[in-house]
């Protein structure tokens, strides 16, 4: 028999770690493993089956897409999104195996927080900037993509190249990836899209070398952690595009910029 309470860890666990992975900070974030720490300790038992429901999430998000994709490559026709995810998906794997290979001890510390507080702070710019500098990407990607904010090659190299990097504990991969996307001229919630889409391939990387997690918990509560992390995650990322549409472009990038400054003056000041 099992009490309300034991599930309290794997929920707690599941909605925190999904939030984190789609807002511009990270589930193993210095800030967020102290949060998990003190309201259960227990939360690394719970990491694995909680990366599987994040990493699931987009899939099943996106799953027309992507099965329309699918059938279209098996015609020898790839369109923008599925180029787009098969080169990021090589660049993230690239960077990000060899990476994780050296630095597998390391830990998310106050280090990376500022980091993500600075990629922050550049999405901040890029919203104050926007009038200047999109006119001129937007002519670039006109002769790069097919149709308007198509995937182009330059979006794929810098997504991969900034998600292989972020495996590293503690940084940012939704903030980084954002960032670079809408450095090259998308609008906010195309770079939302986008970078959903490629999120998958950095959780199975992340996955194989997740340690201290106790496979031998009752099934309930590892299903637990899953679910509530896959549902928080579709929830999520359907929230985030619902108000880039309430917010519009401009005040979009500028408040999710601030979320990691924010976090990292908390933690700071706390």
């Amino acid at each position: 028999m099992f009490s309300i309470g034991e599930y309290v860890a794997p929920l707690v666990s599941g909605l925190v770690v999904a939030l984190s992975s789609w807002f511009p900070i990270s589930p193993e974030g210095y800030s967020i493993m102290k949060l998990l720490g003190v309201i259960t300790p227990a939360y690394l038992d719970y990491l694995v089956p909680a990366y599987l429901g994040v990493a699931f999430a987009p899939l099943f998000y996106f799953w027309r897409r992507l099965s329309l994709g699918s059938q279209r490559a098996l015609t020898g026709t790839l369109n923008s999104d599925m180029r787009y995810l098969l080169y990021a998906t090589v660049f993230t794997i690239l960077i990000g195996y060899p990476l994780l290979t050296s630095l597998k001890d390391f830990t998310g510390s106050t280090f990376t927080d500022l980091i993500n507080a600075i990629a922050g702070l550049l999405i901040l710019l890029l919203a104050l900037s926007l009038d200047r500098f999109r006119p001129v990407l937007r002519k670039t990607r006109e002769r790069m993509g097919e149709e308007k904010d198509d995937a182009t090659i330059l979006d794929s190299i810098i997504s991969g190249l900034l998600q292989g990097i972020s495996v590293v504990n503690g940084f940012s991969r939704s903030g980084f990836v954002f960032l670079g996307l809408i450095a090259t001229g998308l609008p906010s919630k195309r770079a939302l899209e986008l970078s959903f889409l490629i999120a998958p391939v950095y959780f199975i990387v992340k996955l194989a070398f997740v340690s201290g997690w106790v496979p031998a918990l009752p099934v309930s509560l590892l299903f637990t952690a899953f679910l509530t992390a896959f549902v928080t995650s579709i929830l999520t990322m359907e929230g985030l595009l619902r108000v880039v549409d309430a917010l519009g472009d401009r005040t979009f990038i500028a408040v999710f910029g601030l979320i990691p400054v924010i976090v990292y003056l908390l933690e700071v000041i706390l």
